[in-house]
């Protein structure tokens, strides 16, 4: 864990810098009264609220800009808890590829791991998230399991249990490093984490399948491991 709250590291953001220009990634926007819109995006200062003045008048420069997904490369002033855009200099429209359901819902996932995860601003992570948005593949457990494990390597939480070998049966896992122990916090059978292990080594993800039951161990797994490191 990166030890600062999201506050805290607006706060440091703010008032390091007044103004900045880079990348945004915009993951959910609501109605700000009858003409702006409030808008929570990953960028310089981790997840971050955005007030976009007139974003919903069709006249307006911003209007059809900040919808959810899209890659935003904007100049950003601080407005008292908020960040407010001055100028857009490119747009990447991500939100076009919402062609059908189960893309739109791929994405929201990938959207809502963000803001429920992520503590701190890293570049990696962002290229990250961008190729999770625009991934294609019918196997969704497969890739949430796979997107989980790459965000770990990047922030640098890669659990011990990667490199295990020859368990059987159950084992109990450390929350701290994950570690297997007598001492660990959570049991689990010895063939999810093995699982887990085939899912991190592999660059053949698509290829992959699991049974409903492995999937959804290795994914309570994760889940609480990475919980425990965003607190």
């Amino acid at each position: 864990s990166s030890g600062m709250s999201t506050s805290e590291s607006r706060e440091k953001y703010y008032i390091g810098k007044m103004s900045t220009k880079g990348r945004i990634l915009v993951l959910r926007r609501v109605r700000a009264g009858d003409q702006d819109l409030l808008v929570r995006a990953y960028g310089p200062a981790g997840v971050m609220d955005l007030l976009v003045r007139d974003g919903l008048l069709n006249t307006s420069a911003f209007f059809g800009v900040f919808e959810p997904f899209n890659v935003v490369e904007v100049d950003l002033s601080q407005r008292g808890e908020v960040a407010v855009p001055n100028d857009v200099m490119r747009v990447e429209r991500l939100s076009y590829l919402c062609a059908d359901f189960d893309r739109f819902r791929w994405m929201c996932w990938v959207a809502r791991f963000v803001l429920r995860n992520v503590r701190f601003y890293d570049e990696r992570l962002f290229e990250l998230f961008l190729s999770y948005l625009t991934v294609k593949g019918r196997r969704e457990e497969v890739y949430r399991i796979k997107l989980k494990l790459e965000y770990l390597e990047a922030s640098g939480l890669r659990p011990r249990f990667l490199g295990a070998e020859s368990l059987k049966g159950k084992v109990k896992v450390k929350l701290s490093d994950g570690s297997v122990s007598p001492e660990g916090d959570l049991e689990v059978k010895a063939q999810v984490l093995r699982v887990i292990r085939r899912l991190y080594e592999t660059r053949r993800v698509g290829r992959v399948i699991l049974s409903p039951e492995l999937a959804k161990g290795a994914e309570q797994l994760l889940d609480r491991f990475i919980e425990y490191h965003s607190r």
